[in-house]
């Protein structure tokens, strides 16, 4: 029986390029100000972190005033 193997392979550069465009978008993206979203960029991981707590404060604080 014939037998093949598959590779994946991705260029580390482009991958660096789109976590650097998604934290600028984040930066100015309506719906994320005030969560201090971020992506973190490590040898295996792409790590996303965010606040929601951050934008029902800000929020409520709004309608506070």
């Amino acid at each position: 029986m014939p037998t093949f193997d598959i590779t994946s392979t991705f260029d580390k550069q482009e991958v660096t390029n789109a976590v650097d465009q998604m934290n600028r978008e984040l930066v100015n993206r309506y719906d994320f100000r005030g969560t201090n979203t971020t992506a973190l960029l490590s040898e295996n991981n792409i790590t996303i972190k965010s606040s929601t707590e951050a934008v029902s404060y800000t929020h409520l604080r709004a309608h506070e005033t």
